[in-house]
C-alpha cells in the first residue's frame, strides 16, 4: 500500500465541484471564483489530479479546461468527495442531518438530499427534499416529519426507470447537479459514469 497518497481538504473541495452533475467542465480561474483558493493552489490541485488520472484537460484557445476522466480511479475520488460533502453538511446542519439519519432506515434504495439543503442555502420555510431510486415508507416518513415539525418531501423513482432515463429527466438532472448522497453513494456515482 502506498503511503504517498496525500488528499487535502482543498483537493476534496475541488473534487466536490466536479461531482455537481459529474459532467462539469472547469478552468483554473473558475475554480478560484468558486472556492476561496488562489490561482496557484487551483493550478497545482488540478494538475495533480490530472497527473493521478482523475481529471483530463484540453486547451480551448489559451484556456485549459478540466473534466472528470471516466475511469475507476476517478470514481474512487468522487466517492471521497461525496463523503466529504456529507460530513460538511452534517457539521453545518446538524438538526437536518439528525432528521435524515432517522428517516434513512425507511428509504429503500439509493437516496440523495437535494434542494435548498443540498445547495447549503435553506431558510426557515425550507423543507427536506429527498430523492430515492426505489421506494420508501410513507407512513414512517410522515411520522418523523410531524415529530420534528419540518416538511419532508420524498420523490421516488423505480430503480430501473432511474437508470433508463437518468440524463433526460429534469428532476434527476437537478438531483445530480446539487446533492448530498445519503444512501448507496456507489450506485449514484456508477450511474453518473
Amino acid at each position: 500500500m502506498s503511503d504517498s497518497l496525500n488528499i487535502t481538504g482543498n483537493i476534496l473541495k475541488v473534487m466536490a465541484l466536479f461531482t455537481e452533475g459529474y459532467d462539469r467542465q472547469l478552468y483554473i480561474r473558475e475554480v478560484c471564483g468558486l472556492l476561496p483558493i488562489t490561482h496557484g493552489t487551483a493550478y497545482n490541485i488540478l494538475t495533480l489530479l490530472e497527473k493521478r488520472g482523475i481529471l483530463e484537460s484540453v486547451m480551448r484557445g489559451k484556456i485549459r479546461i478540466f473534466t472528470l476522466k471516466r475511469n475507476n480511479q476517478a470514481q474512487h475520488y468522487c466517492a471521497l468527495a461525496e463523503s466529504y460533502k456529507r460530513v460538511i453538511f452534517s457539521e453545518e446542519f446538524p438538526e437536518a442531518d439528525g432528521i435524515i439519519c432517522r428517516i434513512n432506515p425507511y428509504l429503500f434504495g439509493p437516496s440523495a438530499l437535494f434542494g435548498s439543503y443540498a445547495k447549503r442555502s435553506p431558510d426557515e420555510s425550507s423543507d427536506i427534499d429527498i430523492f430515492v431510486a426505489g421506494d420508501y415508507d410513507r407512513r414512517e416518513i410522515m411520522k418523523i416529519s410531524r415529530i420534528f415539525g419540518i416538511r419532508i418531501e420524498v420523490k421516488a423513482y423505480p430503480v430501473d426507470l432511474f437508470t433508463e432515463i437518468k440524463r433526460d429527466d429534469p428532476l434527476i438532472k437537478e438531483v445530480y447537479k446539487s446533492h448530498i448522497l445519503i444512501k448507496c453513494q456507489d450506485f449514484f456515482i456508477r450511474e453518473a459514469f
